[in-house]
């Protein structure tokens, strides 16, 4: 079996991202579908784009399942799929920590993003985040 240790990765970061009950990805979804239908120039193309937008947001939606799904199929020969599911799954979710930072700079200041920096040290998604970018990155 190939890719056993980003398999392994995959399934501690699914799991942490489930005990936390985390879908930052839908906030990042919903804010590109407000920003699409505000263009009028895309209108013949909204429902090519909402049909897409629905698929990502399913698989943000499942979080940490689509990333230990993910993992599994590294093991798989469906290694791109693999990829592109964890892609998905933790990308859309690290999109909206980077917004959460800057809104927080923004809204609080440098204090606020101490404060959010010591919650991010401290909870288990943000550790679960990361272990997954890694599993991806190390999968062949």
């Amino acid at each position: 079996m190939r890719n056993q240790t980003p398999f392994a990765l995959c399934l501690i970061g699914g799991l942490l991202l489930i005990g936390a009950n985390y879908t930052g990805g839908i906030n990042t979804i919903a804010l590109i579908y407000i920003l699409v239908h505000s263009i009028a120039a895309l209108a013949p193309v909204y429902l090519i784009i909402d049909i897409l937008l629905f698929i990502l947001l399913i698989i943000a939606w499942s979080g940490g399942v689509a990333v230990i799904l993910g993992g599994f199929l590294l093991t798989t020969s469906q290694i791109r799929l693999g990829k592109l599911i964890i892609g998905i799954a933790a990308g859309f979710g690290l999109i909206s920590f980077i917004l959460g930072i800057i809104w927080v700079v923004m809204t609080f200041g440098w204090v606020g993003l101490l404060a959010l920096t010591w919650l991010i040290l401290n909870t288990a998604w943000a550790l679960g985040l990361v272990l997954t970018i890694i599993a991806r990155s190390t999968a062949k």
